[in-house]
């Protein structure tokens, strides 16, 4: 019953926003009418050409997808992308995947059963070969079963932008094979414009497969200059979706979260951050045996800041505490009742200093630094097989490095050295044998860019990085679940050590077919090898069946990734591609975990002064059909469109269009089929207020 009465609250909620956007959007047109002008900046974007625009500035001032972030990161010389959070808005659907998947060599899989996901760049998934992280804290949380063994959960409301690297990552950010997903959440930035004091946003979002909805707060203080404070929360619920050809795929979840956060900075160039997030979800897991499942995730964060006016010194220090906890209680089956437990808790840090000086005519740029962080790893199991495929361990991860960078003109040299270390401790039940791993390694990197002509950037590189084995990894054991078969713990792993070599081209062309358009490209090609890459291995063997992890000799991924985009103001398209090949050395076949080959084109145009923004996307996803992979999929191509409108500068209405043609698929990796065709509709409002006299008259605007 009180599903049905929070469902109402939410439609309750998108009509009383939407009511007051049509009061707004009438004291608006009032107001434009006696006024009889526009502002120079959306005129420009209405007209498609605009004439204050500078060579050379930033795509920003035509595209919202692309923020000067954004653009800084399809500049640098390595495979990165930022999303905004306004590229999160329009890129939405039930959850943070479909913008991600946005991503070249970027691939999102995802149970529907869970509302948590699990990241694969590149072919690599699982383990913490992507590190993700929100706001910082590692997010390490991962369970045992037939979908993705590692998960994150996100509340995409909560977001302000996504800072993607593809490839090995080896300083700032950890040690990685695979890349890094940072997750930045929303601060009084987001809420505030310049000079206000407070200011409060309120959005409602429904959709229609799936029926249900979400209705999100966030409230922001500005005390003085030198302290602020933000709150938000959002509640929500998401029932069954049907598939494309309309049958109920399990996927109802209940959601709520709260974020704080509290900003302190001083004169001297100091800023403390202190950052509470807390996620909680409600759902039914599971298949032959249905268990209902209540999963909490907490990060803590408390960073610091200090950019002072010595060169030398422009420091980043910070301390977090992470953890996810999933229970479940058995709701069919013949164990009704029973119960089991997931737990990990994070204990971290990191600290870097970058000091920039010059010598010879070269910028010069080092930074040093360290991070690590401490994992413990809980389960319970009422019949003693989820503790035994998820085992309890503990395990921490350290690193130390330095990294230098050099650019004169068009020349541009960054070099690096880190240190991984980690140490590993847990038990072998079935032999009562207390185990106990450490190890590390020196990873170097080198790359080189330079730029010929000026819009043309030209970039190789070579990396390494270190992974450690997990502690499931490690210590796995037990009996799986009927059909009954064993696991066995492997205290004989190694770290996995990748080797990445990479080539890329950065374009970035202005005024190229017409006045005041811009072009950006990125393209890379990679080739990753990673010694003792750890994978599943099961045998059938009478005197000895079952499965564990063991060190293949050596894999294989290579491919290439193309990011694309044109924009006039008033038109605008993006292409992006993705095409990845592996192999295993051992035995020459293909890794499972890397995605079919896939294309995709956004076309989209602005109206009425910019305030009108509406587009499609088409997605081709190719077959993949391996007579060695047990995991197969079909083609398959989509349909997805958007239409935003700027109801006034505070009022905003969403309408995301998915799956348009209603297309029966399962995405590669994903177990059970996606959803059909669904819409998605939102409408936020902010109002702010508090300005100070100064900037009510505008001296400062």
């Amino acid at each position: 019953m009180w599903r049905t009465r929070l469902l109402a609250v939410l439609l309750a909620g998108t009509a009383v926003t939407t009511a007051s956007a049509q009061s707004i959007v009438l004291e608006e047109i009032v107001v434009a009418g006696s006024e009889g002008e526009q502002t120079g900046e959306a005129a420009d974007a209405d007209a498609g050409t605009p004439s204050d625009t500078p060579a050379g500035s930033s795509v920003s001032a035509l595209n919202p997808r692309l923020s000067p972030e954004a653009e800084a990161a399809l500049a640098a010389p390595e495979a990165t992308t930022i999303l905004t959070r306004g590229t999160l808005q329009r890129e939405q659907g039930r959850s943070v995947a479909d913008a991600l998947q946005s991503v070249p060599g970027v691939l999102v899989t995802e149970t529907a059963d869970d509302p948590g996901i699990s990241i694969n760049i590149r072919g690599m998934q699982e383990f913490d070969r992507v590190a993700v992280t929100v706001d910082g804290a590692r997010q390490n949380f991962s369970r045992s079963g037939h979908s993705a063994n590692g998960s994150v959960y996100i509340d995409q409301r909560m977001i302000k932008s996504v800072d993607i690297t593809r490839g090995p990552i080896q300083a700032v950010g950890g040690s990685a094979v695979g890349g890094t997903v940072a997750f930045q959440t929303i601060d009084p930035d987001d809420v505030l414009l310049e000079g206000e004091r407070y200011g409060a946003r309120v959005e409602s979002t429904v959709e229609t497969n799936g029926p249900g909805g979400k209705l999100h707060g966030e409230a922001a203080w500005r005390i003085n200059e030198a302290f602020d404070v933000l709150a938000a929360a959002t509640v929500g619920r998401s029932s069954d979706y049907v598939d494309g050809i309309g049958d109920t795929v399990i996927s109802a979840s209940d959601l709520m979260s709260g974020l704080a956060k509290v900003r302190m900075r001083n004169d001297d160039g100091h800023e403390t951050t202190l950052t509470a997030m807390r996620l909680a979800n409600n759902f039914d897991n599971g298949t032959s045996t249905v268990r209902y499942t209540e999963q909490t995730d907490d990060t803590v964060t408390l960073g610091h800041r200090w950019d002072s006016e010595n060169p030398y010194i422009d420091l980043t220090a910070k301390a977090y505490y992470s953890g996810t906890h999933l229970d479940q209680k058995d709701r069919t089956g013949p164990y009704v009742g029973s119960r089991r437990s997931f737990d990990i808790k994070t204990y971290g840090g990191e600290f870097y200093n970058a000091s920039t000086y010059e010598i010879a005519g070269f910028e010069n740029t080092t930074t040093v630094g360290g991070d690590g962080f401490y994992d413990d790893v809980t389960s319970e199991d009422d019949r003693g097989l989820a503790n035994g495929n998820t085992p309890s361990g503990q395990r921490g991860v350290y690193g130390v490095y330095v990294q230098h960078e050099i650019k004169r003109g068009w020349f541009e040299l960054i070099g690096a050295l880190r240190y991984d270390g980690y140490v590993l401790d847990g038990v072998d039940h079935d032999n009562n044998e207390d185990i106990h791993k450490d190890g590390g390694h020196l990873s170097p990197k080198i790359t080189l860019a330079v730029t010929p002509v000026d819009p043309v950037t030209l970039y190789a590189s070579y990396s390494e990085a270190f992974r450690s084995p997990s502690v499931t990894e490690t210590l796995v054991q037990g009996v799986h679940p009927a059909p009954a078969f064993p696991f066995y713990p492997n205290p004989n792993l190694n770290p996995e050590i990748a080797h990445n070599i990479e080539a890329g081209v950065n374009l970035a062309f202005n005024d190229l077919a017409f006045k005041g358009d811009q072009m950006r490209l990125k393209g890379s090609v990679f080739h990753n090898t990673v010694d003792d890459y750890i994978d599943t291995v099961c045998t059938s063997n009478i005197l000895e069946p079952g499965c564990t992890y063991e060190n293949v000799t050596k894999a294989k991924l290579y491919g290439f990734e193309l990011d694309a985009l044109y924009d006039t103001g008033r038109v605008y398209g993006r292409v992006t591609a993705t095409y990845i090949e592996s192999k295993d050395e051992e035995d020459d076949e293909p890794l499972g975990s890397v995605q079919p080959w896939r294309v995709s084109g956004t076309l989209g145009a602005r109206a009425l002064h910019g305030k009108l923004d509406a587009g499609a996307t088409l997605t081709y996803t190719a077959a993949k059909d391996d007579e060695s992979l047990d995991i197969t999929s079909e083609a398959y191509t989509l349909l997805d469109a958007y239409v935003n409108y700027d109801i006034t500068k505070d009022t905003a209405v969403r309408l995301t269009l998915k799956n348009i043609l209603n297309k029966q698929y399962t995405q590669y990796l994903d177990l059970e089929p996606s959803p059909g065709f669904s819409a998605f509709l939102t409408v936020s409002h902010r109002f702010g207020g508090g300005i100070s006299p100064a900037l009510a008259q505008g001296d400062a605007l």
